[in-house]
């Protein structure tokens, strides 16, 4: 019966998550020249000319304007849409993932769906904002992921929470993997084994924006989607470091920015880690 309106629902999620991949275009240029992000007007970086509104619909003015911009002729880089994609795509795969663990009736539960849909979205595209900025900047910003774990620690407190005074609630079945005790384990655990790391390698293999953005995955994801997460991002890490190396022919020294795979590797555990782990306890019990 809801199968129309939810396809025209996770239409509008994906249209929400354009814009929030926007945003994150916008955010990461300013955070990181230090603008005054409330104030200062969106603006061409080569000609400072300030952008109208038909510039800054996401995606359809990339394509509108043919990549350029339209008061100077200069390129824009393919970051923005590629990102505002990205960040569409995640806003819709929350849609799927909320809705595949709800039951959909009525009303009431469409506009539960829809809150819960963005607020996964917006979880999953701050990962997203991590890994952006960790390519250009090769860095975790201070002023981000602080008030994440600040954040990720509230988000645990009402989910779980939530879950003991409410638990008949089907928007709890969202976040079923929340423990209040296993959750903060899991940042622990996250941020020892990187602060070991780093001792370890005198600070040559990670810093501290790591560390932090492993606390924060472990408050998000839970121990068992954390290691998950941690497996992907070495896995996808050391096949694309390798990759990259041979290309440029030197392997040693190379740099990567780790924040990418963590972040990549936090998006698939959060929507499909339970997924993973009993695919992966079948193969075990079967040999």
């Amino acid at each position: 019966m809801l199968k129309e309106p939810m396809s025209w629902l996770l239409f509008i999620l994906f249209l929400l998550g354009l814009s929030i991949g926007s945003f994150i275009n916008a955010f990461e240029y300013r955070l990181h020249k230090r603008m005054d992000f409330i104030k200062a007007r969106s603006h061409c970086p080569k000609c400072k000319h300030v952008l109208k509104a038909q510039d800054l619909m996401p995606l359809l003015s990339f394509v509108l304007i043919g990549g350029k911009c339209r008061y100077c002729g200069t390129k824009v880089s393919w970051q923005y849409p590629i990102i505002e994609f990205l960040s569409g795509m995640l806003f819709f795969a929350s849609g799927c993932y909320v809705s595949s663990r709800m039951h959909i009736q009525g009303p009431f539960d469409i506009v539960v769906m829809l809150l819960s849909s963005c607020f996964v979205g917006l979880l999953l595209t701050l990962f997203l904002f991590f890994a952006l900025y960790d390519v250009k900047h090769k860095i975790v910003p201070q002023k981000v992921i602080i008030p994440a774990i600040i954040f990720g620690v509230f988000y645990v407190l009402f989910v779980a929470l939530g879950m003991h005074f409410k638990p008949h609630l089907d928007v709890f079945l969202v976040f079923e993997d929340v423990s209040l005790v296993w959750n903060f384990v899991a940042a622990l655990i996250g941020g020892s084994f990187i602060a070991l790391l780093i001792i370890i390698t005198r600070g040559k293999g990670m810093g501290g924006g790591d560390l932090k953005l492993l606390v924060f995955m472990g408050l998000i994801l839970g121990l068992k989607k954390l290691v998950i997460a941690f497996y992907i991002a070495i896995i996808t890490g050391s096949i694309l470091g390798i990759s990259w190396g041979a290309l440029k022919g030197k392997i040693r020294g190379l740099k990567l920015p780790f924040a990418l795979f963590l972040s990549l590797g936090s998006i698939i555990a959060f929507l499909w880690g339970s997924d993973i782990y009993w695919w992966f306890i079948g193969i075990i019990c079967y040999y």
